[in-house]
């Protein structure tokens, strides 16, 4: 993505239009972690105890003045997301399938929905550290932006999406790292992705009942963005109840008559 782009204001025109309750937040996978020591940590502050992305995302979303953070991959403590971003070679006990023989049937159910689960990491490790901002705070352009939205805020980005080309967004979800399958989709495949948070996400992302995912890659911004004001008319946020039609009471007794208005 161009570094030409201003992600504070793409980032406050996706809040004006969607009225969400927490910024949008960049998502960038770092390669090789010297790439990082040119920032200093007063602009990206290292997270060096054991912890995982939804909770790095957590931190961006609500510290917003200190949520510029990143972490390498041997303080990731979930193996799960760290196989799906590339931190780690995905291991055997996940390419089987077997770490989710708590939430399924038997091995062959298992089996089948890894095949559905995508992860960076089932070529090898490919990355070093992640970085997560504040969308409008970022000192890297990002890969990704994630937000996380109410269905009728989904329904206003959803909208904003299809403007430009028509083409749907399809919702594949396992319910099993959410947050990190989305934007290992979004990196591989490069179309936005809309999904519901997972049980991790809810724990260590401290998500809400009615928060859902929706990710998409930086190059889209400009499409999203375009989306949001050319639809803003006819689509705008919050969404109004349609009230031209005339009020009939449940009971008759209720209803004026032509007496009570002396007609």
């Amino acid at each position: 993505m161009s570094h030409k782009l201003d992600w504070k204001e793409i980032s406050n025109t996706i809040r004006d239009c969607t009225n969400l309750a927490s910024c949008p937040v960049a998502i960038r996978l770092v390669e090789t972690r010297k790439d990082l020591l040119k920032y200093p940590t007063t602009t990206v502050m290292p997270i060096s105890r054991r912890n995982a992305v939804c909770q790095l995302v957590a931190i961006a979303r609500y510290y917003r003045n200190m949520g510029t953070v990143y972490t390498t991959r041997e303080h990731m403590a979930c193996a799960f997301g760290a196989a799906c971003l590339g931190l780690i070679k995905t291991p055997e006990r996940i390419s089987s399938g077997k770490i989710h023989l708590g939430v399924v049937k038997d091995e062959k159910a298992a089996r089948r929905l890894e095949e559905n689960v995508v992860l960076i990491g089932d070529g090898d490790k490919r990355y070093d550290a992640i970085v997560c901002a504040p969308l409008d705070l970022t000192p890297l352009d990002p890969q990704v932006i994630v937000s996380y939205v109410t269905p009728a805020q989904a329904l206003r980005l959803i909208i904003a999406s299809v403007y430009h080309s028509g083409e749907a967004i399809e919702v594949s979800t396992t319910g099993q790292g959410s947050l990190c399958t989305s934007i290992a989709k979004v990196m591989l495949q490069g179309k936005p992705v809309l999904d519901i948070p997972c049980i991790g996400d809810r724990a260590f992302g401290h998500v809400e009942e009615q928060e859902m995912i929706f990710a998409f890659p930086a190059e889209f911004a400009g499409q999203l963005i375009e989306g949001l004001k050319e639809t803003e008319r006819p689509a705008a946020h919050p969404f109004k109840p349609f009230l031209h039609w005339p009020v009939m009471m449940p009971r008759g007794e209720l209803e004026t008559s032509e007496k009570d208005l002396e007609l």
